[in-house]
């Protein structure tokens, strides 16, 4: 089975979410506003996975698929940095919300990402549960 929900529209200036270098440097400012940054955008991933998984709970372990959307224009942002944050924060708030039980080995298996530019920002990310119904977790 298979699963997708979109994160879309301008949450950081002209892209989609800050990259894990813009998360370092607010905890360097300090502690509490790096925690609020990842609260932040942790509670919009949270936000759109609800809207587009309607109650969707994961019954196998996972894979994770990302396909992020930078704008075209401009300062072309290093790839691992925007997709580490983005994977830290869509991780936890899917256990968040209860999609997984977990963001652990036994509960993610794995990832793979996409990285495109174009005219509207967004992170499309698609859920591929693992295996039959015999496999499943619960």
């Amino acid at each position: 089975m298979e699963k997708t929900f979109v994160i879309e529209g301008n949450y950081y200036g002209d892209k989609t979410f800050p990259s894990l270098n813009n998360l370092l440097a607010e905890f360097g400012k300090n502690p509490r506003a790096g925690g609020r940054m990842k609260k932040t955008y942790q509670d919009i991933a949270c936000i759109h996975a609800r809207r587009d998984l309607k109650g969707y709970k994961a019954q196998c372990p996972i894979k994770l698929l990302y396909v992020l959307v930078e704008p075209s224009r401009g300062h072309k942002r290093d790839i691992s940095n925007v997709l580490s944050f983005a994977m830290k924060v869509i991780e936890d708030a899917l256990q968040k919300i209860g999609v997984i039980e977990n963001d652990d080995p036994a509960h993610v298996t794995g990832f793979e990402y996409r990285f495109e530019y174009g005219t509207q920002p967004r992170i499309e990310v698609t859920i591929i549960e693992q295996g039959g119904t015999d496999e499943c977790l619960k």
